[in-house]
């Protein structure tokens, strides 16, 4: 785990802008695109090393996040167009996808836009377009996740996991694992909050179909959510598993929307074996 806290930042000139970005581990390149908010100090490191074990892990901030610069797209189109700028700017020709939460309306998108240089993907505790059926976030999670801005380790159980003393400790865990990362990264403003929250509900948005569009997807898909996710339930990721052919499936009990930095090696390595199937 000490190769990723101790894990240099760099930065790529994207659209005359600086993307912020850390490169861990040696393989198959794997890019990560983070939820609402998030910087890539906001990824457990515990998580990170064990992908990292058998991947390239390239880790991003979008443009106006962290130490990024620049302004955040408003729309979930274009955080995917700097996504695919900077892939091309590391010189990648193919990669794996991984995206969490808003990361995952992204990765979708950027599957669907750019299905050339992708070759898996993942989707973890995120949602779909809009349907009859789609379950978006609740109230006790947006009341957090968009008013919040000086997060406590109680919001963090709020929003990431389990509201028990078991979830409680798993967020105090892993704050603590996120504390010692060497670098520090400017936290994401308000302003940059507003566009991602604009293109979060654009992407719902009946009209832009996102629903029926991901049918299309043919490349191999690993969905995973858990039980007691309030901010994509699992009802979600069932949807998901249901409209995307080549997908599979798994739900953790006992976990909440910040399952992978609460179960690192067990989904990590779930990740990891998915991922190195031929």
């Amino acid at each position: 785990m000490n190769e990723v806290l101790n894990s240099e930042i760099k930065f790529a000139n994207i659209k005359n802008e600086n993307i912020a970005h850390r490169i861990i581990g040696v393989g198959k390149p794997l890019i990560l695109f983070n939820r609402f908010r998030g910087t890539i100090n906001d990824w457990d490191p515990a998580f990170i090393a064990r992908l990292a074990k058998k991947n390239k892990v390239i880790v991003f901030d979008n443009l106006g996040v962290g130490n990024s610069s620049g302004t955040s797209p408003n729309s979930i189109e274009g955080m995917a167009e700097i996504a695919s700028d900077l892939i091309t700017h590391l010189g990648f020709d193919k990669v794996n996808v991984l995206g969490w939460s808003m990361g995952g309306l992204v990765v979708q998108a950027f599957v669907l836009n750019y299905p050339e240089i992708v070759e898996r993907a993942v989707l973890v505790g995120t949602g779909l377009g809009a349907s009859e059926h789609t379950e978006y976030p609740t109230e006790r999670f947006l009341d957090v996740a968009t008013k919040v801005y000086d997060m406590k380790p109680e919001h963090h159980q709020t929003v990431f996991f389990t509201d028990d003393q078991k979830g409680l400790n798993a967020a105090n865990e892993s704050l603590l694992r996120i504390s010692k990362y060497v670098t520090e990264i400017t936290p994401t403003q308000p302003e940059t909050w507003i566009a991602q929250g604009m293109a979060t509900k654009n992407f719902f948005a009946s009209e832009k179909n996102y629903y029926e569009k991901i049918k299309s997807i043919s490349h191999p898909v690993l969905i995973a959510g858990a039980k007691e996710d309030i901010a994509f339930s699992s009802k979600n990721s069932f949807l998901l598993f249901q409209q995307i052919p080549n997908s599979q499936l798994i739900l953790y009990s006992n976990a909440a929307h910040g399952f992978h930095h609460q179960l690192p090696d067990d989904f990590g390595g779930s990740v990891e074996r998915f991922l190195s199937k031929l």
